[in-house]
């Protein structure tokens, strides 16, 4: 499958993928943590902004964007067809659940189950983390889907990386509020929405007591873009994205 290369790792080590927007991009220039975080994580382009910075930083690539809320559905797929185990991490329990059965109706044989903690600021808070570990120790999943929202997944994952490859997972993906569109609890933007690059405006006009303080943050990009404009690592799928993906594919079929 094209997939093989974001949904696999062989070297030991947890693969930690980061899904890129303009909110993590900023957060990154913000906060030396995640920075730090974000050079050593397979980054993704999640948003037009980031996928046009991407295209003017290196001429002659052909960048494709690749959000969690669209991958999720090969991940499910690719794990069922290679008898891999799949964990939902987070969101509230309605979302957490819904995402689960969702992904069981698409993906019959699919090993998945998910668990949505209880709030907590501090991700090192060791009550907290104690019950999450042991579930995901009962469960022995390759695949985690985090669902914190961006900074606390990505400290997270990556503070707890050795223990979670000692439970057995290989790969861990952050993916913010995936979970609430695939359960349904929320309404992702249409596709023309989200191809034109206006799915941040949707999401705003959907929940604006939520949303309002995060676009404000996503609009401070542009400065950092022009002040300190740091390369990172994003994977590169145009042989993926030059045609439809496959779970589309599937959809139309």
């Amino acid at each position: 499958m094209p997939y093989n290369d974001l949904f696999s790792s062989h070297d030991g080590e947890l693969k930690h993928v980061v899904t890129v927007n303009s909110e993590v991009f900023v957060y990154a220039h913000e906060q030396s943590a995640l920075d730090a975080v974000m050079r050593r994580t397979v980054n993704t382009i999640d948003g037009r902004i980031v996928q046009l910075l991407c295209s003017l930083t290196y001429p002659g690539r052909r960048f494709r964007k690749l959000s969690g809320s669209d991958f999720i559905y090969d991940l499910a797929h690719y794990a069922e067809e290679n008898e891999e185990r799949v964990f939902l991490l987070g969101a509230q329990a309605s979302s957490n659940n819904g995402a689960v059965q969702v992904l069981k109706a698409h993906c019959p044989s699919l090993a998945v189950d998910g668990y949505s903690p209880p709030f907590c600021p501090d991700v090192g808070h060791h009550a907290w983390n104690s019950e999450i570990f042991e579930r995901i120790a009962r469960f022995r999943p390759k695949h985690l889907v985090v669902c914190f929202g961006p900074v606390k997944q990505e400290l997270w994952v990556a503070q707890n990386a050795v223990a979670l490859s000692r439970l057995g997972v290989q790969c861990a993906y952050g993916l913010g509020g995936t979970l609430d569109f695939v359960s349904g609890t929320k309404r992702r933007a249409p596709k023309w929405v989200q191809a034109v690059g206006s799915e941040w405006l949707f999401r705003l006009l959907s929940e604006p007591k939520a949303r309002f303080r995060r676009t404000l943050r996503m609009f401070k990009m542009p400065l950092y873009v022009a002040v300190n404009l740091r390369q990172r690592e994003i994977l590169d799928r145009k042989e993926v994205f030059e045609a439809e993906t496959p779970w589309e594919q599937r959809k139309s079929a």
